[in-house]
């Protein structure tokens, strides 16, 4: 298992096979030995259907600024540039399919216990595996170019996964995956770019549909802490917008995900 994710990259192939999975879909690859953040180097970038991968990540971050634990050659940093037409209160919603794709490619390379906590995160076995971090830049009143970031924990020992701050795993840690970490970069690339792109808001009900099925704190009780207070609930699924609806004492409330950090409640 260690051996298939110590292999070094063959960047040519893993090029030539993510495009022949998706066709032109790829106009530019971008590979990094290092880079401060692939997010950073995409929206720097600013191209329509690239991908920027890195080995190491100097300052790489999670949402709301977080930092994230980016060591070389060890884990998979990636983020992928596309132009999209959507209107501006829907952008959370690419958030939620990039995930989508994450947890149905893991399965369907045979990792089982794997979900999603809303908004971004991937979860193993209840624990942090990976995330998404998606930032925007306004090309027009509804068109904008996202770049869709994504990092998972591929080779990370037990101590470094035990430094990170909250419970979190590594694919290394289940003895039964046998792919590598090439194998997993094309299907998650293929998927995540073909599905960002095809994503429409009349598809938003399917959409929803699927979170529901990996959302590993449905009606669960959480504590959502924003910027001035903490506040209980049960979370009650999501809003057309991707808005987290959540049952307080004061009764329904909805969250954006700008805006709050969700924890389960103990």
């Amino acid at each position: 298992m260690t051996d298939l994710f110590n292999t070094a990259l063959n960047i040519t192939a893993l090029q030539a096979e993510i495009e022949q999975t998706v066709g032109d879909d790829v106009t530019e690859f971008f590979y990094l030995p290092s880079c401060q953040s692939t997010n950073t180097e995409s929206m720097n970038l600013g191209r329509h259907r690239s991908v920027v991968l890195a080995e190491k990540q100097t300052a790489g971050r999670g949402r709301r600024g977080n930092n994230w634990y980016s060591p070389g050659s060890q884990n998979i940093y990636c983020s992928i540039g596309i132009n999209k037409t959507i209107a501006a209160e829907y952008l959370g919603l690419i958030s939620l399919v990039v995930g989508i794709c994450i947890v149905e490619s893991l399965q369907n390379l045979g990792v089982d216990d794997v979900s999603l906590k809303w908004p971004n995160d991937i979860l193993l076995q209840g624990r942090k595996l990976g995330g998404v971090l998606i930032e925007t830049r306004a090309l027009s009143q509804d068109e904008f170019y996202l770049a869709i970031g994504f990092g998972l924990n591929i080779n990370l020992t037990q101590q470094e996964c035990d430094n990170i701050g909250q419970p979190a795993i590594s694919l290394n840690q289940l003895h039964e995956v046998t792919f590598s970490r090439h194998q997993l970069l094309v299907v998650l690339v293929s998927n995540i770019l073909q599905q960002s792109m095809l994503f429409e808001v009349d598809s938003i009900d399917h959409l929803i549909e699927q979170f529901n099925r990996f959302d590993s704190f449905s009606g669960k009780e959480v504590i959502v802490k924003t910027r001035t207070e903490e506040i209980a609930g049960v979370t009650l699924g999501l809003e057309r917008t991707g808005w987290l609806k959540v049952q307080t004492e004061q009764g329904v409330q909805s969250f954006s995900a700008a805006e709050i950090s969700l924890r389960q409640r103990v």
